[in-house]
């Protein structure tokens, strides 16, 4: 008996995820490329989804005839036009029948939860939501786009860094020295104002812009009181994201659990600031992590659409690791 082979794929911004895997759980191959979120260019990041399916067909000499399901959750989903697009492409290959699309957030939220109602997710990578459920329907805050008010996340606290440097350049603190510095070795570029020009003329400048979160991150857990400030910020507004959709989930105020998603979050020290902004509402928070590809979630709800047993046990033993 042929076994059923299944594709995940997980796109956000900055970075896009691939995993093909089969019914038993055995992951067959893997593939990463540049960000695939549809709000941003819905045919460039189409193009990026098919291609990234076709490498990782090419790497497992699997014929695209096989292909038993897809599953394909992706930034910016609700945009029509990049859904029409995409499956457009999907059905140029006979694989649209096959195929389904949604965003990067709910698979991966009962992938986490494994059908329990009132658990919270929280992702902060690139972009920034938080989300649960309730009666079935899923409740969400934030998430609404990076240049739409989606305050805290990689995305917002990498600009407001860039901002803090073009306000005040000219006061030449210690602290802004220290971040412009970083800046100019992160981007490997010699000047400010070049390093904008090189934003302005990129394409993918949203992703070019949030890598840097990371090292603002770093620099504030070294005590630079300019990007402390902004974390801090960053923090305290997720923290509301938290509180919100816990109001709205008629929790308690003493333990809660949290799952958390996403680059940024799984910083320790972004995350003992969002504890901290918690405190004051929570007596006791506890967090945990999917350490497998998001992929995989996406892959795993095709699959069960389709009716295809997946082996979860197996799957989470032999998962890619997402790295720490």
């Amino acid at each position: 008996m042929i076994d059923k082979v299944i594709i995940g794929i997980d796109g956000g911004a900055s970075k896009t995820s691939g995993v093909i895997f089969n019914e038993k759980g055995e992951t067959l191959a893997h593939e990463s490329g540049l960000g695939t979120n549809l709000s941003i260019d819905e045919k460039k990041s189409a193009e990026r989804v098919v291609k990234l399916i076709k490498n990782l067909l090419e790497k497992t000499k699997i014929n695209i005839n096989d292909i038993s399901s897809i599953g394909i959750g992706l930034a910016g989903a609700s945009n029509e036009i990049g859904r029409q697009t995409l499956f457009g492409l999907l059905d140029n290959v006979r694989l649209s029948d096959k195929t389904i699309i949604t965003n990067d957030v709910d698979p991966l939220y009962d992938f986490i939860w494994s059908g329990v109602q009132k658990g919270i997710l929280v992702n902060v990578g690139t972009g920034v939501i938080c989300m649960s459920k309730k009666d079935n329907n899923f409740i969400k805050v934030a998430g609404q786009g990076h240049e739409k008010g989606d305050v805290g996340s990689g995305y917002w606290i990498a600009k407001e860094a860039l901002i803090e440097i073009e306000l005040n350049q000219s006061a030449a603190t210690s602290e802004i020295k220290e971040i412009l510095s970083l800046c100019l070795e992160h981007y490997q570029i010699g000047s400010y104002a070049s390093l904008m020009q090189k934003i302005d003329n990129s394409d993918e400048k949203i992703a070019m812009i949030a890598s840097f979160a990371k090292k603002v991150i770093l620099l504030a857990s070294q005590g630079n009181e300019c990007a402390v400030s902004i974390v801090q910020q960053a923090t305290r507004i997720v923290a509301e994201y938290i509180i919100e959709v816990r109001d709205l989930m008629n929790y308690g105020d003493n333990d809660i659990i949290l799952s958390g998603n996403g680059s940024v979050l799984r910083n320790d020290y972004f995350r003992s600031e969002l504890n901290n902004a918690l405190s004051f509402d929570f007596k006791n928070i506890k967090w945990i992590f999917s350490d497998i590809y998001p992929a995989y979630a996406m892959g795993t709800l095709a699959a069960r659409i389709h009716k295809i047993d997946i082996d979860r046990k197996k799957l989470n033993r032999n998962a890619l690791k997402v790295e720490k």
